[in-house]
């Protein structure tokens, strides 16, 4: 007898937190729904917030809350969300179709691309999407002007494509020319460089990188070769990469360590920071090198940038090797300013100013360096 009354009393208690459960769902779902009909969504969010802390936690809830987000162009919290769903469910088109314009929104145009490969529509916002497409072509030219006789005017251009190859590997290739008069000489250099990202899981990329120059000096010719690999991790907020370069600059072999943070500060491209530590091994000596960089959108379609760099960047590798500091000095400090204005959804300009410190290699004078640089890039 006694044990039918404790079943008894056990099936009841479950009945009821049952019961509960369903009766919290149900106003969960009612709610949201209605915030999410009548389009308010700092409401929407609000509430969502609370139910999930209240350990009410679906699936249209959690894409109702993103979409508020979304909309609200915060790309990092939607994608938080996105994300969720698609753990459970790596198949659910609502979470693929919006994480992908999240990660498109935030530049991180290799996750986008794993993210399309799922998807079961072949149109987004009204573009056909295709496993080859070209993303983007332009070019860049510059004019370096110093304080001293002994060291010309030298200047840089570059010309570059970047394409996809597939929903996961990506391309960028370019061609690029620098040029320096040093005293009754000249540094003339022509390079070569490609980069290859492979995107194997939603938020994991691997990437690899190759840069030929080709340096003329008094009569000598110097094949200058560096080589880049690294991954990269795309959390919801951030991203965290480290990389190795392997360089042959002159006679010179070049060791350099990188780690990379990137922050999205306002959950999109509005405000947000990147910072790289780098130990540069070369001369038998480690030089730690710290970047800085921080990023604004102050009005619509235009971005100011503000870097510093820190340590001596002799054989400095920059920008996953594609910029390399083969310069006939030492650079002991740089600090400078960009800016980018989006000019009718394709046409990218942009301009920048650098101010340098540099030291002569060999009689260890120093000097200043100034820079103007300009580029235009088509987006497909």
């Amino acid at each position: 007898m006694g044990n039918r009354l404790g079943l008894t009393t056990l099936l009841l208690i479950v009945l009821i937190t049952i019961g509960k459960a369903q009766s919290s769902y149900q106003k969960t779902d009612s709610t949201s729904l209605a915030l999410f009909n009548h389009s308010e969504w700092q409401k929407l969010i609000v509430y969502g917030k609370n139910a999930l802390n209240n350990g009410e936690d679906f699936p249209l809830l959690r894409l109702r809350i993103a979409y508020a987000n979304f909309v609200r162009e915060n790309y990092v919290e939607a994608l938080t969300h996105y994300n969720q769903v698609l753990d459970h469910d790596k198949h659910n088109q609502i979470a693929l179709y919006y994480a992908y314009l999240c990660n498109t929104y935030l530049n991180r145009n290799e996750n986008a691309g794993y993210l399309a490969s799922h998807l079961d529509s072949s149109v987004v916002e009204g573009e056909r999407m295709s496993s080859f497409r070209l993303t983007d072509v332009g070019a860049e030219t510059g004019i370096k002007f110093t304080n001293i006789y002994e060291r010309g005017n030298s200047t840089f251009s570059r010309a570059f494509i970047d394409m996809r190859l597939a929903y996961k590997l990506n391309l960028s290739a370019s061609y690029s020319y620098y040029n320096q008069p040093i005293r009754n000489d000249n540094i003339s250099q022509p390079g070569y460089y490609a980069r290859l990202i492979y995107t194997p899981f939603r938020k994991i990329s691997f990437i690899g990188a190759y840069h030929y120059m080709r340096s003329n000096l008094r009569q000598l010719v110097y094949q200058n070769n560096a080589v880049l690999a690294g991954i990269k991790y795309a959390g919801n907020g951030s991203d965290l990469q480290g990389d190795f370069v392997q360089s042959q600059i002159g006679d010179e072999k070049t060791r350099q360590y990188n780690l990379k943070f990137i922050k999205y500060i306002s959950g999109n491209l509005n405000f947000y920071s990147i910072s790289r530590f780098s130990v540069v091994n070369v001369l038998e000596e480690n030089n730690i090198v710290f970047q800085q960089l921080f990023g604004v959108k102050p009005i619509h379609n235009l971005w100011l940038e503000g870097v510093v760099t820190l340590g001596n960047q002799y054989n400095y590798a920059e920008a996953d090797a594609l910029y390399i500091y083969n310069g006939f000095d030492k650079t002991k400090f740089k600090a400078g300013a960009n800016c980018y204005f989006l000019l009718k959804h394709h046409l990218l300009l942009g301009l920048s100013y650098t101010f340098e410190r540099k030291s002569d290699n060999i009689f260890k004078f120093n000097y200043l360096q100034h820079s103007i640089n300009g580029g235009i890039t088509w987006n497909f």
